[in-house]
C-alpha cells in the first residue's frame, strides 16, 4: 500500500507519524452515493524495522496470505498477525505493520460519508485490528472488485459498494478470543512454490530445512509426511517436469538440462531415464511421432 506521506507530524511510541495524502478522486456516482473504493492491490514485503507509525485517512483491510508479523496502533497496542488474518485499518488511527521474516498480502481501501455511517453501525472502531481469519472474506471480496474497479457508471459504482459492506458484514461477526500465532509447522505451499521457481538453483535439505525455520533431520522427515518423496527426490521429479515441458516446445536436451539445473548432461540423462523410464531422446522422439500422427489425422 504505497503511496504519498506528508511531513513528519509528532512521535508515538517512539515512532514518527505521517499522513497520507494523495487519494483517487471519486467519480460523480460514487460522490452522490457517498461510497468509493480508493484502491486495491497486492504485493510481498520482507522484513523491515517499523519506522513509522502512518494515518491512512481511509478505510482498509490487508489479507496476510502467507507468513505472519504485527501490527502497532496508537490506541489499542501491539498484536501479533497470523497466516490467514486480516488487519482492519481505521482512518484516524496511526497504525505499522509488517511480516515477522517475510508476507504476501492483498488489501482494499474505501472511503466516503457512507462509508463511516457503516463503520459507526458496525462498531468497527472498537474492533481488535486483527480479524483472526479473515483473509478469506478479504481475498474473495478482492477477486470481486478486480472486475469491477474500471465501471464508471452507477451500477459499477453500487456493486463496489455492495460487494465491501458485504465483506464488512462478515468480518465484523463476533469471533472468538484473539490467540497467538500456532506453532502448526512450515508453510508449504510458500517452500513448494519456491523450489519450482528455483530448479535452476542449488536446492539442498539444509537450505530448504533453513527456509522453513527447522532442523534438517526434522525437515525431511515432515516433508515426506507432508509430500511422500524425501526433500531431493521431489526436486529432481519436478526438474524432470520442466525440463519435459521445456523438450516438448523444442528446447535441446542440453540446454534443457541446464536449465532445470543440471550442469552434467550425461547426469541429467541417468536422472531423467530413472524417473520418466525412458532416455531424453527417446522422449523428444515419441513425442514427435505423436505430434506428426496428429497433423497427418
Amino acid at each position: 500500500m504505497d503511496a504519498a506521506i506528508a511531513c513528519m507530524d509528532k512521535t508515538i511510541t517512539g515512532l514518527p507519524v505521517y499522513y497520507e495524502t494523495v487519494f483517487r478522486s471519486p467519480g460523480q456516482h460514487e460522490r452522490r452515493l457517498g461510497f468509493w473504493v480508493d484502491r486495491i492491490g497486492k504485493a510481498d514485503y520482507v522484513k523491515g524495522p517499523l519506522s513509522r507509525l502512518r494515518v491512512l485517512g481511509q478505510y482498509a483491510v490487508v489479507a496476510v496470505e502467507s507468513g505472519d508479523g504485527e501490527i502497532i496502533t496508537r490506541g489499542k497496542g501491539v498484536h501479533k498477525v497470523c497466516r490467514g488474518d486480516a488487519l482492519l485499518l481505521m482512518p484516524s488511527e496511526p497504525a505499522a505493520y509488517g511480516p515477522r521474516r517475510k508476507w504476501s498480502t492483498r488489501w482494499i481501501v474505501w472511503n466516503g460519508p457512507a462509508a463511516r455511517q457503516a463503520a459507526d453501525a458496525m462498531e468497527l472502531e472498537r474492533r481488535s485490528p486483527v480479524i483472526s481469519g479473515g483473509a478469506e472474506a478479504v481475498r474473495g471480496t478482492f477477486d470481486r472488485l478486480a472486475g469491477l474497479m474500471a465501471l464508471e457508471d452507477v451500477a459499477g459504482a453500487l456493486e463496489r459498494q455492495a460487494v465491501v459492506l458485504n465483506m464488512l458484514s462478515a468480518i465484523a461477526r463476533p469471533r472468538g478470543a484473539e490467540t497467538a500465532c500456532a506453532p502448526a509447522g512450515p508453510d508449504w505451499e510458500a517452500l513448494l512454490f519456491y523450489i519450482r521457481g528455483h530448479l535452476n538453483a542449488r536446492l539442498t535439505p539444509a537450505g530448504m530445512a533453513s527456509f522453513c525455520h527447522m532442523s534438517a533431520p526434522h525437515f525431511r522427515r515432515m516433508f515426506r509426511r507432508h509430500t511422500g518423496r524425501s526433500p531431493m527426490e521431489f526436486v529432481m521429479a519436478e526438474r524432470i517436469a520442466r525440463a519435459k515441458s521445456l523438450l516438448i516446445r523444442g528446447m535441446p536436451i542440453k540446454h534443457s538440462a541446464q536449465a532445470v539445473g543440471f550442469a552434467d548432461r550425461f547426469y541429467f540423462m541417468r536422472v531423467f531415464r530413472k524417473i520418466a523410464g525412458q532416455t531424453a531422446g527417446q522422449f523428444v522422439a515419441s513425442n514427435r511421432g505423436s505430434k506428426q500422427k496428429l497433423r497427418r489425422s
